[in-house]
């Protein structure tokens, strides 16, 4: 009997140094990623996708632009989570009112707000990620 628990335990353990490593992958490149301002006054009125996908952050986003602002940002990539809701709607708001996507990290939740940003960024300039 000791011998199964202690077999049971150590799987446990396994798993669990397996879910961190899994969890790690990719943090450190979005931590150094850089996310490029955006010249509003060469854009046009217009809805703007974007995309960004890496490891297990991905976020496609709609930005209006009305006379070179952003007036809208609607995420149109499923977030079935409440962490990607929250991310979206407190860096939806930061770039929203700051007319860029040069924001404050969402607390608790930096390198989700870079792969929102990202998105944004990649749709104002059209590039792909």
């Amino acid at each position: 009997m000791l011998r199964i628990v202690w077999i049971v335990l150590g799987v446990l353990f396994g798993l669990a140094v397996l879910g961190f490593f899994a969890a790690s992958i990719g943090l450190k490149s979005m931590k150094e990623m850089i996310i490029n301002e955006v010249d509003l006054s060469k854009l046009e009125d217009g809805v703007y996708t974007g995309r960004f996908h890496k490891v297990r952050w991905t976020y496609e986003v709609e930005v209006t632009v009305e006379n070179h602002k952003i007036v809208e940002i609607v995420t149109i990539s499923k977030t079935d989570d409440e962490h990607s809701r929250r991310v979206s709607a407190g860096a939806t708001e930061a770039i929203i009112a700051n007319q860029s996507v040069q924001i404050d990290a969402v607390s608790g939740a930096t390198v989700s707000t870079k792969a929102f940003q990202k998105a944004v960024e990649n749709a104002l300039t059209g590039t792909e990620d």
